[in-house]
């Protein structure tokens, strides 16, 4: 008795006997009494799933750990002493607008971060709806509803069809029971179950005897004890998953932190070094604090954040319109750095709709007839997908169904076959193996079913008999969900971008190997029970050297997710069900399916899309990596700007000259000057190659490449600006015109620069009709411009009016040196960034 006890104890419950299942739930088949149901409740909880939110002051507090928002804070602390430090008149509201649109890049950017950290937590959340609201239950006997949540362990649930079932159990006794478990395990057929105890080692979608919380019954009827509730259900394990998954740093999370933090040494060191020099000639503090407050301002890029967020929001744009919908903007630009992209079959590769693709028979109208009249499908949209598929190979092959008599055998996972009586005939539809006992084989059959089996088909036999006669084959169904239209050529595109397809699915290995072969994915399988023990590095080198997994389960998809990553790969992770949502949280990018995908899998996934479709999916590849060239375009732009605008206030504070620009000159021009056009360079459009190179490494720096081409035009744009202002100075001795002068000069060779960073080849070799919106925003800068010197408005900002000579060397030094700069082009072009 004793060693019967300790095996119950080590099996599960779906591999043990009924009996060792009443005993180890402690449980009898008339249910619980009502007095140990309360005291189980109140011993080991209730049926829900445990609550995991965040505050919102702690999700505030997550977003402040970014250098980047501590590099907009130090702007917004300038920015409002920079009135005070100037300040020759009482201040107003007036003096503080630089303040207030930093303030207002600074809470747009957090409040973003909080509304996705907030809405990624929703996941779990919807998981708590996922399950049913009430029960049904036997208590000493007698059927009771109860609320789902009042459910305990060792409780006998009572389950018939289009019961959402609240928990799991272990089936006792059932009749032709069939359940939905596709949200949970990725089967896309409803799953016949069985009272008989299955392999201790069975994976979640092979436990027949088991029923569990959230999937849906389908036909039958059943009984089942209850073996775990709330958390302890597989539901509740996905809960875990979910909420100890944290997605990683995105790629241009990284590169920016990166590009922050290089930007806050520089200004550092340039801050100290003024400070020392300026401090060693005795300047006065308040001129010293005045010209490190302008050195400061110049090196903070403000509108980054903003344009970052501008460019992502016009690539959803872009994106919906192709059927994907963006969740969280910043997954859009990681997009274009997926170097594996892990998919799931049903629906995604294939069409989730069971088709005849082959047949063998002497007469296939006689076999037609056969799968259409021994079938209980209302038609061929509504009905069992098998069932539906024959309906329309009826309608194909013109075959007449006719109208059912008797069920003298109704289908069961038992007896693997149905039969029905018709006109006095009797058609059989069901297993091959099934029908072949009846009829008898002289091998013929057999080897046809091999032979469509071996091509990834679900097979099943027709037989007819008449009155008084042996049922006779009458031919061969091969069913398949076929492949959908465009994803061989997504699968050819994918890779000549050099991004990897993993299938990984839930489907058996035979049908996952045949659809790899018919798609372009390398047909090397492994199952998921292969993993089962394996440490992090036998993992990776599974991902390393199979295409194709079958059979796994929701922790097998975390940890070939987690491998890949650890590999140094960007993965992007389709899914559709409940089961998928921790893998989806895990990779880089989570896709969530639209169309036949669970609110779980939605709200923990970063895109959705809304055709299924797996060729949308490559295309939003081309999408992400449009966003990621345009960031890199108005990033190297932006940084141009600031470096000459750094350059020239240390060379003129180093020859003891008055510093050529104003803190309030430079935020003009960082955030209009430099805004505008950034924000027009988002909506560049794609490069023709797009797709034909590989992803650009994770670690790779933002502007890698970049460094000559930033060199040469910082050094262009600060000589120009130098000559500008001391060629102006000395002509005139007047040091507001000299100042208006240079900072108009910044603003017109700027404008030129913003053109410049199109593309490596000289400018004009791309038509200005390519880029309407940056011709719009340099218009638009070169009006409110000229506006600004030549109104009262001017004052604000200490300028003057320009008097007309001063425009001739403006300008034409301005194309001098935009024509030197393209010149030079083909000296320092990179294959890194888009031709």
């Amino acid at each position: 008795m004793a060693s019967d006890a300790s095996a119950m104890a080590v099996l599960p419950p779906h591999a043990q006997s009924t009996d060792q299942v009443w005993a180890t739930q402690q449980s009898q088949e008339d249910g619980l009494s009502q007095a140990e149901a309360a005291r189980r409740l109140a011993a080991e909880g209730e049926n829900a799933l445990p609550e995991s939110k965040r505050s919102p002051f702690a999700l505030v507090v997550k977003q402040l750990k970014s250098i980047f928002v501590w590099i907009l804070a130090f702007a917004l602390v300038l920015s409002i002493a920079l009135p005070v430090l100037e300040a020759e008149h009482a201040l107003g509201l007036s003096d503080f607008v630089d303040a207030i649109v930093i303030a207002g890049i600074l809470v747009m950017n957090t409040a973003l971060g909080v509304f996705q950290e907030a809405r990624a937590e929703k996941a779990i959340a919807q998981l708590a709806s996922f399950a049913a609201p009430r029960a049904n239950v036997l208590r000493e006997g007698t059927a009771t509803e109860v609320p789902a949540t009042e459910v305990v362990r060792g409780d006998v649930l009572v389950l018939s069809a289009g019961d959402r079932i609240p928990t799991d159990a272990r089936v006792t006794t059932h009749s032709g029971l069939r359940v939905d478990e596709s949200a949970l395990t990725g089967e896309s057929l409803p799953v016949p179950k069985q009272a008989d105890a299955v392999p201790a080692d069975a994976a979640v979608a092979d436990q027949k005897s088991m029923v569990f919380a959230g999937t849906l019954v389908t036909a039958g009827s059943c009984q089942a004890v209850v073996t775990a509730i709330g958390r302890h259900t597989e539901v509740g394990h996905l809960a875990g998953l979910l909420q100890s998954a944290e997605p990683p740093p995105t790629p241009l999370e990284l590169q920016l932190q990166r590009l922050a933090r290089l930007l806050a040494i520089v200004a550092a060191v340039a801050v100290v070094i003024i400070m020392v020099v300026g401090t060693l000639r005795g300047m006065p503090t308040g001129e010293l604090l005045l010209v490190a407050v302008s050195l400061g301002v110049s090196m903070v890029p403000e509108g980054l954040p903003a344009v970052v967020t501008v460019c992502f929001a016009v690539g959803a744009r872009h994106m919906a319109q192709q059927g994907a919908l963006v969740r969280r903007l910043d997954a859009l630009e990681t997009l274009g750095s997926v170097s594996v992209l892990c998919t799931d079959k049903t629906g995604t590769l294939t069409e989730n709709r069971m088709t005849v693709v082959e047949h063998w028979a002497a007469d296939a109208r006689v076999l037609a007839q056969v799968g259409a009249s021994c079938n209980r499908a209302s038609d061929g949209s509504h009905g069992a997908p098998t069932e539906t598929a024959l309906l329309r190979f009826a309608e194909e092959q013109k075959a007449k169904r006719l109208a059912i008599d008797s069920e003298p055998v109704p289908f069961s996972s038992a007896v693997k076959y149905m039969a029905t009586t018709h006109a006095g005939r009797t058609f059989y539809k069901g297993a091959p193996e099934r029908l072949l006992e009846l009829t008898g084989d002289d091998g013929s059959v057999r080897e046809r079913v091999d032979a469509m089996a071996s091509r990834g088909r679900r097979v099943l036999a027709a037989a007819v008999a008449e009155p008084n006669a042996t049922p006779q084959i009458v031919g061969l169904f091969g069913l398949e969900d076929p492949p959908r239209e465009g994803v061989s050529g997504a699968v050819a595109s994918a890779r000549s971008a050099g991004v990897r397809t993993v299938m990984i699915t839930g489907d058996h290995q035979g049908t996952a190997k045949a659809i790899a072969e018919r798609v372009g994915i390398e047909p090397t399988v492994a199952e998921g029970r292969q993993l089962d023990g394996c440490d992090d590095a036998e993992i990776e080198r599974w991902v390393a050297s199979r295409s194709v997994f079958a059979r796994v389960s929701p922790e097998h998809k975390v940890q070939l997710c987690s491998a890949l990553q650890r590999g140094g790969a960007v993965v992007a992770m389709t899914g559709d069900g409940v089961n998928d949502a921790p893998a989806l949280k895990t990779a880089h990018v989570g896709v969530a399916m639209g169309g036949r995908g669970t609110d779980v899998a939605r709200e923990a996934a970063s895109i959705v899309l809304a055709d299924d479709h797996y060729a949308t999916l490559v295309g939003a590849i081309a999408e992400g990596r449009r966003s990621h060239d345009n960031i890199r375009r108005f990033t190297l732009f932006l940084l141009r700007a600031n470096f000459d605008e750094l350059l020239l206030v240390i060379v003129t504070f180093a020859l003891a000259l008055p510093i050529p620009y104003l803190p309030v000159h430079i935020l003009w021009i960082n955030l209009l000057t430099d805004g505008l056009p950034a924000l027009a360079l988002t909506a560049e459009p794609a490069e023709p190659d797009i797709m034909e190179r590989p992803p650009r490494p994770p670690d790779e720096h933002l502007l890698a490449g970049e460094g000559p081409g930033l060199v040469v035009a910082t050094l262009i744009s600060f000589a120009g600006a130098l000559a500008i202002y001391l060629g102006v100075l000395n002509a005139t001795e007047d040091l507001p015109l000299a100042r208006t002068a240079t900072l108009t000069f910044a603003v017109v060779l700027e404008l030129a620069l913003a053109f410049s960073v199109r593309t490596h080849a000289p400018t004009w070799t791309r038509p200005l009709r390519s880029s309407p919106w940056l011709v719009a925003a340099s218009a638009a800068v070169l009006v409110l411009h000229v506006i600004l010197v030549y109104s009262p408005l001017g004052t604000l900002l200490h300028l003057v009016p320009l008097p007309a000579w001063v425009w001739a060397p403006i300008l034409g030094l301005a194309a001098i040196l935009f024509l030197t700069l393209e010149l030079t082009k083909p000296l320092l072009r990179r294959t890194q960034m888009p031709r």
